[in-house]
């Protein structure tokens, strides 16, 4: 990719820089929970409808997913004869996420108690990908390039991995390479994976009965959870120390004074690779029904959602570690470093314990408040900390992932502190800069074959033989909405 060709991609970005900010902040009042998003994936389609895409909603059964299109047919040198081309993919998320709604200031100042908030920054996420899409198609569209650009807009993927439904639904067949990224606290690519995910709600069901008069006539659902829960705490000695099980309980009954035929908990497991977690899960299950013949109640599993664990490329991320490094960190203003420091004030220690975190790579970091140099490229392969339904797209198409600078340094994540970022300055500069990247990166993959083709010959070594599985039970078409909406802003 020539420096005209990158001056190209990033003017297209700059000149485009009022509208995708305003669009971010308008995603990031919005703040939308999962499957909900319908003003987020409206206004994100729109502006991709405007700059010339295709739009098809509704994708997998749910109302706030879809995709935006653009194909050039291109010429042939000299010819003027139509060429195939392949399809690049830019991956698009815009879930808020409950209870964590602040201000775009630097301390504690919900909108309203209980409110959602981004504080994963999928309002930046979702904006930089379509800034990227929209400039790659300027760019084929002003040199006769062949090929397809597709925005995939995901939804929920905080709670359904509304990708892993996509997935499984075909949507992402024919596409040669996906691109996407992260709001974070570093500009860097590796190959830690993330932790496959599977979300279940497990319902229990009993008899009702007088808590005081006749209670041996009552069956609890709650003594059930209780008691699976009892089960699953003596099942944490016993699994691999990567795997993680969470959960709460979301409904336990009304009144002490009866007994409660109907109790439910919400549950999140978790292990390093897909295979390693069916038999987890099988597990838990176990914990579950044998929760229910202690207590004579009916046990129910509800399918939620699953993410499988990511597949490392290594030439799609040394093509982004490239386009980073020839866009160049980005530069924060002044008044957003201030901001950052000031929000660390909140969070005493939090820089420490960051650069404790990244070990050798902490020499690289010289502005502690944001970080706005670029890390080389982390080769250790691990297993992440958390999960994401981009998993699911890289086990069926090569997919490549960076993380750009957004947060003040060190704040931890899903919390009010990176909510306030993703609605400021700070957040700001990290989108236009990923942008900017994922275009670039695009641009190499739409162009140079050599790139497609190893990276497709990665994917193959990576899956080893395995083949993606759909975790999708038998039945259930479409995702439940994971959160009740009338009880949360």
């Amino acid at each position: 990719m020539t420096t005209a060709n990158r001056d190209l991609l990033a003017g297209t970005i700059e000149a485009h820089r009022a509208t995708l900010i305003k669009l971010s902040d308008d995603i990031w009042a919005h703040a939308e929970l999962g499957l909900l998003e319908h003003k987020s994936a409206g206004q994100l389609a729109a502006y991709l409808e405007a700059n010339g895409f295709t739009i098809e909603m509704g994708l997998a059964n749910m109302d706030t997913a879809f995709v935006a299109s653009f194909t050039s047919a291109g010429a042939a040198e000299g010819a003027g004869a139509s060429v195939p081309g392949p399809t690049i993919a830019f991956l698009g998320e815009y879930d808020a996420l409950p209870g964590i709604s602040n201000r775009p200031v630097p301390h504690r100042d919900p909108i309203l108690e209980n409110q959602c908030g981004h504080g994963c920054g999928h309002n930046l996420l979702g904006v930089a990908s379509a800034g990227a899409a929209v400039a790659l198609k300027e760019t084929m569209v002003a040199q006769g390039l062949p090929g397809t650009v597709k925005y995939f807009g995901c939804p929920a993927e905080e709670s359904s991995f509304g990708k892993m439904w996509m997935v499984a639904a075909g949507n992402f067949d024919g596409v040669d390479i996906a691109l996407t990224w992260h709001p974070g606290g570093v500009n860097a690519t590796g190959f830690s994976s993330s932790l496959a995910d599977w979300v279940y709600k497990f319902n229990f069901y009993g008899k009702t009965a007088h808590a005081a008069a006749n209670p041996h006539e009552g069956r609890s659902a709650l003594d059930a959870i209780e008691l699976m829960n009892d089960g699953i705490e003596r099942m944490r000695e016993h699994i691999r120390p990567e795997c993680r099980i969470h959960y709460v309980i979301t409904h336990g009954g009304l009144s002490p004074n009866v007994v409660p035929d109907y109790a439910q908990s919400f549950f999140d497991i978790r292990a390093a690779t897909v295979p390693d977690l069916v038999p987890l899960y099988e597990w838990v299950e176990q914990i579950g029904k044998g929760a229910a013949m202690m207590t004579q109640t009916r046990f129910e599993p509800e399918f939620v959602g699953a993410a499988a664990n990511t597949l490392a490329n290594r030439t799609i991320i040394e093509v982004l570690q490239a386009a980073m490094e020839d866009i160049g960190a980005p530069q924060f203003a002044e008044a957003d470093l201030a901001f950052a420091a000031k929000l660390q004030e909140s969070y005493p220690g939090c820089v420490d314990k960051a650069l404790r975190d990244m070990e050798e790579r902490a020499a690289y970091i010289k502005d502690t408040r944001a970080s706005d140099v670029i890390l080389p490229v982390d080769y250790t392969e691990k297993p992440g900390k958390g999960s994401t339904d981009v998993g699911d797209v890289s086990w069926v198409v090569p997919t490549g992932q960076f993380s750009a600078a957004c947060y003040a340094f060190g704040v931890p994540g899903h919390t009010w502190a990176t909510t306030a970022c993703s609605g400021s300055g700070i957040g700001h500069t990290g989108m236009l800069f990923a942008a900017k990247v994922l275009a670039l990166a695009g641009a190499r993959f739409l162009t140079e074959p050599e790139l497609r083709e190893a990276a497709a010959a990665e994917h193959k070594r990576r899956l080893g033989g395995h083949t993606y599985i759909n975790p999708i039970p038998a039945g259930v078409t479409r995702p439940p909405l994971p959160f009740d909406p009338d009880k949360i802003r």
